[in-house]
């Protein structure tokens, strides 16, 4: 009989540890579809890994960010005669980022580190560090994080919020 016990508790140990490695197999393929399609400029394949190609991504500027961004916005409000006003969060979307990306004759990429995942098979939460490269030359990098969502054709993400630092 203990011996039932034992074959029974490890092999639903085992089940949930092939079903944690088959979800974060399929994050982790979405983790590299967005990699590579802001590398290839690819504009479809980045906007298939959205729930909703409009949803935010929500950026929290670091303090030495803040004042990065309050000399831009003073330049730009003297260049031209506009009074905007400097916020510590700006809010973007996919498409947004991925058409700037896509217009751009600069080469673009972005590498992520320290991927921590958390799911249910449902919902997930991906964190990581990571770094963005324009010409090769780091512009900024910070902690983002991810809330994504089982679809009937696979992971997709719902939202961004990440932190920025740049010097």
């Amino acid at each position: 009989m203990k011996l039932i016990v034992c074959i029974s508790l490890f092999l639903i140990g085992t089940g949930n540890c092939f079903a944690n490695q088959t979800e974060h197999k399929g994050i982790k393929a979405v983790i590299h579809a967005f990699e590579q399609s802001i590398q290839n400029k690819d504009k479809s394949r980045f906007l298939n890994l959205f729930v909703d190609v409009s949803s935010p991504m929500i950026a929290v500027v670091s303090e030495e960010g803040l004042e990065v961004r309050r000399a831009l916005v003073e330049k730009y409000n003297k260049e031209q005669n506009k009074n905007m006003e400097v916020t510590r969060t700006w809010v973007t979307s996919p498409k947004e980022m991925i058409d700037r990306i896509v217009s751009s004759d600069d080469s673009s990429r972005e590498e992520f580190d320290n991927i921590n995942i958390i799911s249910d098979g449902n919902i997930a939460n991906v964190y990581f560090d990571y770094v963005y490269y324009k010409n090769n030359k780091k512009l900024n990098w910070g902690n983002e994080s991810w809330q994504m969502v089982q679809t009937v054709t696979g992971w997709k993400i719902s939202s961004i919020v990440f932190s920025t630092i740049s010097k």
